[in-house]
């Protein structure tokens, strides 16, 4: 879930730029997308905005992938930002170049969705400067969500102030971007129970889990709806989040 994180897509192709947007609107939550025909576009667009994690180009006009790169390692305010490079160029020497240069990942045109997805986490892991801490090794509990017609019964892999990761049957009636209404129910916290609801959450993305024959079996990203949320229930969450941010579990950061 990276809906808190800006991008900054670069590439001449009109259809290249709103494919990159598509996947990282759709599959990520992003909010915050910016796109530039050029790189010189682009450093006007990194001097004006907040940008996390470029994605660019390298063969441009006016001002290539392999100039945006040095001219972003060499500035002060995007020195360490992600910069994912996508190109058709597959030769050792530019590989190797834009290694030396600084790039985080390189892509080779044409790629999937998924290579997309998988190398922009693999950039965003690598910076510990920002990100929310997500959380996981919850004690004992279940939550419950309702689509519609039907409860399902679930448990969170991790969990942070914006959204959680969980686990649950499937069900044809969760549908994307829909808002629904969940309880977590946490046994054994500090010798006693904690309900915290109602929680109302929006999947940005479901995934199917392998190995499950009988059941299907899949993971929902949710993104919280913190507008929806009353007071008692986000100080239930952060008494959560503060518990698990002191006892003995797995941190999960972005770094």
């Amino acid at each position: 879930m990276m809906q808190d994180v800006s991008f900054l897509v670069v590439d001449d192709c009109q259809l290249v730029r709103n494919l990159v947007r598509s996947t990282l609107v759709n599959r990520l939550g992003a909010e915050n997308v910016y796109t530039a025909e050029d790189g010189k576009e682009a450093l006007e667009l990194l001097d004006a905005r907040h940008i996390d994690i470029i994605i660019a180009d390298w063969q441009m006009p006016n001002l290539d992938g392999e100039e945006l790169l040095k001219r972003v390692r060499k500035s002060k305010k995007h020195s360490k930002t992600p910069f994912i490079m996508m190109s058709s160029l597959s030769d050792r020497e530019h590989v190797v170049c834009a290694i030396q240069n600084g790039v985080s990942q390189y892509m080779m045109k044409p790629f999937t969705a998924d290579k997309l997805e998988e190398a922009v986490h693999k950039s965003w892991n690598t910076i510990s400067r920002r990100g929310a801490i997500r959380l996981s090794g919850l004690p004992e509990h279940s939550v419950r969500i309702r689509t519609g017609s039907r409860t399902l019964s679930g448990h969170v892999k991790n969990i942070s102030q914006s959204g959680m990761l969980l686990q649950s049957p499937y069900s044809r009636e969760m549908h994307l971007f829909s808002t629904y209404e969940l309880e977590l129910d946490v046994f054994d916290l500090d010798g006693g129970n904690l309900l915290i609801a109602p929680l109302y959450a929006m999947p940005v993305r479901i995934v199917a889990v392998e190995g499950f024959v009988d059941t299907k079996i899949c993971q929902l990203a949710l993104r919280f709806n913190r507008d929806m949320l009353n007071d008692a229930t986000k100080s239930h969450l952060n008494e959560l989040l503060k518990h698990l941010g002191g006892c003995d579990t797995e941190l999960i950061q972005d770094n």
